[in-house]
């Protein structure tokens, strides 16, 4: 009876290792790729002196979808058109999306171009880059490239200028590129909430996309602060019809159209994040129900195609959506160590030493990646600080899914564009000591 009773604990143990262990030592894996791409960075993601060194030539638009944006938006454009970029080559088009408010008459003001929508049954930020590209396209004179930042945002000034370089040397056969630039947090010293976003925003943002770029795989999306040329759009028409339209677009590239989205870590972007319990739970609420559905939907179908394509590309980009945001991944860790310590104190396990050897390799994994990925990322202090409030924050983040599990409707997808408040911050604030310029050319 005691054997049968070992055997099935020890089974079950097992069974409960596997995704824990395959997570964390993927996390572990991406964040040392990364370590290799501080030290070797790959010639094909790097730019020359001489390409650095040429003049801009190609026509770029810098795309701004705002949603009654009326407080933050005049930073963004103060950020926007500070941008060291030829002047007759550089457009802003604000796209003012079913707005109640000032934002389109603010962006008129400052003599940027306002495409103005009104749609009340596509509603979101997905439908209105969609129209906007349609809109855009459609013109005589053609831009070489787009760029996507949002109305909340603080744009290096040689985001441009750094973004547009790499979209001509890393176009494929075909003319297409996509990129994301370096997405992080604006207002990190606010509260303790936008402090350990920060820290979040470093790995899942840089040290991740860092590692796989490195390692020649594809980037999700963010969002905000991406780059295309104009063949990708002509190639991939973008999708209106989602809440995480970013990702789902940068899924469509690579699985539907083979186009990989590249990292340009030296393009920078930083946005604001929730400083209050109230605007944290509307947007956890929007990101953690779009995760859900990109699990459901997107991540067999990649797996699948993966093993028939043959294409560890696909297959990273499949397995990444079942990775669980950090916060969930430290819990299971947590619980599957206390399943290890009961198992040995109780002797209900097989070959202890073996199972509390491979625990404290996990444990020291996941520290690793945690504290080693924000080294690599160059994170503040205000970051490490921050991770003291990690498990107040995994209370509040659990308490959250259980009010959203029993809440009435909890299954139905939002498609409309939910605003999360916010006040405005000065484009000041946005300097870290870490981030250095490029030497960009006077205009």
């Amino acid at each position: 009876m005691i054997g049968d009773v070992i055997h099935i604990y020890s089974l079950a143990a097992g069974l409960c290792s596997i995704p824990v262990v395959v997570i964390v030592l993927y996390l572990l894996g991406l964040m040392l790729a990364a370590a290799m791409a501080l030290r070797w960075p790959r010639a094909a993601d790097t730019i020359s002196a001489q390409e650095l060194a040429a003049p801009d030539h190609l026509r770029t638009i810098v795309m701004i979808p705002a949603h009654n944006e009326e407080e933050v938006l005049e930073a963004t454009l103060d950020s926007v058109q500070a941008q060291k970029y030829a002047a007759d080559l550089f457009e802003i088009v604000v796209i003012a999306d079913n707005c109640t408010d000032r934002t389109a008459e603010i962006a008129r003001s400052r003599g940027v171009t306002v495409l103005e929508r009104f749609n009340k049954e596509e509603r979101g930020k997905g439908y209105a880059l969609a129209w906007a590209v349609d809109q855009l396209l459609s013109r005589s004179v053609q831009a070489d490239c787009f760029i996507v930042v949002d109305a909340d945002t603080w744009v290096a000034e040689d985001f441009t200028w750094v973004m547009t370089r790499h979209l001509e040397k890393r176009k494929d056969a075909r003319g297409c590129c996509a990129l994301q630039g370096r997405y992080g947090v604006l207002n990190g010293g606010d509260s303790w909430r936008a402090s350990l976003m920060d820290a979040a925003f470093e790995l899942y943002n840089h040290v991740r996309p860092l590692g796989c770029s490195w390692l020649g795989l594809t980037i999700s999306l963010k969002g905000n602060g991406m780059g295309f040329t104009r063949k990708v759009f002509e190639t991939a028409p973008w999708r209106g019809n989602s809440v995480t339209e970013d990702v789902d677009y940068g899924l469509d590239l690579v699985h539907l159209f083979n186009i990989h989205v590249g990292y340009v870590p030296s393009a920078r972007v930083r946005a604001q994040m929730p400083v209050t319990a109230t605007q944290a739970a509307s947007q956890r609420e929007r990101w953690e129900g779009g995760r859900y559905r990109l699990l459901k939907d997107r991540a067999r179908p990649l797996i699948r195609d993966s093993f028939r394509r043959r294409s560890l590309v696909l297959l990273e980009a499949g397995f990444s959506l079942m990775v669980p945001p950090l916060s969930e991944v430290a819990v299971f860790v947590v619980l599957w160590t206390i399943v290890i310590a009961l198992g040995v104190k109780y002797h209900l396990l097989l070959h202890a030493s073996g199972w509390i050897a491979l625990c404290a390799f996990i444990l020291a994994a996941f520290v690793t990646y945690v504290f080693g990925g924000m080294a690599v990322a160059g994170a503040p202090r205000t970051a490490y600080s921050s991770l003291l409030k990690a498990p107040f924050y995994i209370v509040w983040k659990f308490a959250l899914y259980i009010v959203r599990f029993l809440k009435p409707g909890k299954g139905k997808q939002q498609q409309e564009w939910v605003r999360t408040e916010r006040v405005a911050v000065p484009t000041a604030s946005a300097s870290r000591t870490d981030e250095t310029p490029a030497e960009v050319p006077e205009k």
